[in-house]
């Protein structure tokens, strides 16, 4: 894994990450509708507010992880907002040195949990068990249908 590496993004990596966003999350079990104008308008939000990586893997842009280290308890909770990952990238080890590169960063910035809501028909919930990254005992997520 020696060619993967992420960095903190830049804003030339915007156009790349934020097509990624649209391909990933318009599939099943997502099925969200991001134009290019608006996941562009997200990316740059992350990059200006939030901790968002590029993943880099032989010099090209293959995905992005976006952490929010605000959301609760700033400074002892990194909350998960988005990760993704090319399909071509999917299933080659790319996601669990992601993870575990991105858990040391805010373990060595004294973080003392890493948080996130997850899909539960995603691909990626299969990765998650595997890094053991499980269900909250303490939390719930809750939603109301306002339509």
């Amino acid at each position: 894994m020696n060619k993967i590496n992420i960095r903190k993004t830049k804003k030339e990596d915007l156009k790349i990450i934020s097509k990624i966003y649209r391909d990933e999350f318009s599939k099943p079990p997502y099925n969200e509708n991001w134009t290019e104008k608006k996941s562009i308008n997200k990316m740059r939000f992350f990059l200006k507010f939030y901790d968002l990586y590029s993943v880099i893997f032989k010099k090209q842009v293959i995905g992005f992880a976006c952490i929010n280290k605000n959301f609760m308890c700033p400074g002892e909770v990194a909350f998960w907002e988005e990760f993704a990952i090319k399909k071509e990238f999917q299933n080659e080890g790319i996601g669990t040195f992601v993870l575990n590169e991105i858990f040391k960063i805010y373990k060595k910035k004294g973080y003392k949990k890493f948080m996130g809501i997850v899909n539960l028909n995603s691909k990626a919930s299969k990765l998650y068990k595997k890094l053991n990254i499980l269900p909250s005992k303490k939390n719930i997520l809750i939603e109301k249908n306002l339509r």
